[in-house]
């Protein structure tokens, strides 16, 4: 499935300049230039003895796709189309379209597959992977400080480090993933994270590795049942450990942030540190 916002035209190049620079044409784009007049003998790109014609033998057209949302648009040439996230469930990830979209507030539960600690994976039929931290520990943690990613590249479990409160949480994805790239906007701007785990806050992006990648993870009605399970066992660690005597009721959003280092530590070993599952399968 190609993202709504991507459009199809014709864009114009010189093949005999030293760099490919691609020129969308269409309303409000110049009528080719000299390159389409007799003018284009005057360029220095073209040679004295070449025949007189209508226009200039280097103008090459091709068909293109570019962004329609971007205020200065990146045309990609149908040939190389197939390597654009654009043409693929991946644009439910660009910064553009997260923006006017917010598509992440549509995906239900049964759609993404969880780990025990907090991870979830989005896989594309043709293998393609995201993985991020979910909503949990979003609320969790509130505002992370810094991340730190420890694996970029490469066919590895991945694996991060998020600071929060002044504590560093070591988290890993359990299973191994081909790691092409990592999203490095939320290492400038963390509160990325919690903001929107499920899009703009997205970690890795890999290669599904057959019969690996999945291994021991939830989906669908057993998800659902495993988060609010979750939520109970949260709030029963708030009231009874760290905050000894509290009437009961949910805890608020950002609670990580109330929290002493040592129960913030303890924290994270009880939800978030690689483990197995708590609940019945």
């Amino acid at each position: 499935m190609a993202c709504p916002f991507l459009k199809e035209g014709r864009a114009r190049y010189c093949h005999a300049a030293p760099m490919k620079k691609l020129i969308l044409d269409g309303p409000g784009a110049a009528e080719g230039g000299r390159c389409t007049s007799a003018d284009y003998r005057n360029c220095e790109w073209v040679a004295k003895d070449t025949p007189q014609q209508d226009r200039c033998p280097h103008l090459e057209q091709i068909r293109v796709q570019y962004c329609g949302v971007s205020p200065v648009p990146k045309l990609v040439p149908f040939s190389d189309s197939e390597l654009s996230s654009c043409t693929s469930n991946s644009y439910r990830y660009c910064d553009s379209y997260l923006s006017l979209s917010r598509p992440h507030a549509s995906i239900p539960l049964p759609q993404l597959l969880y780990s025990s600690n907090h991870f979830w994976l989005d896989a594309e039929d043709s293998g393609l992977c995201h993985i991020g931290v979910d909503g949990f520990l979003a609320d969790v943690a509130g505002a992370v400080d810094g991340v730190t990613f420890v694996t970029v590249s490469g066919t590895h479990c991945p694996a991060l480090a998020l600071t929060i409160h002044g504590v560093e949480w070591p988290m890993s994805f359990p299973n191994p993933l081909m790691i092409q790239k990592v999203n490095g906007r939320v290492r400038s701007d963390p509160s990325r994270l919690t903001a929107d785990p499920y899009g703009s806050g997205w970690l890795f992006e890999g290669w599904e590795l057959p019969g690996r990648t999945r291994a021991g993870l939830v989906y669908g009605a057993q998800a659902a049942a495993w988060q609010a399970e979750e939520q109970k066992r949260l709030a029963q660690e708030i009231h009874e450990t760290h905050v000894p005597g509290c009437d009961g009721g949910a805890p608020v959003r950002g609670v990580a942030q109330l929290l002493s280092r040592p129960h913030l530590v303890c924290l994270f070993q009880h939800f978030f540190s690689k483990r197995g599952w708590m609940v019945e399968e």
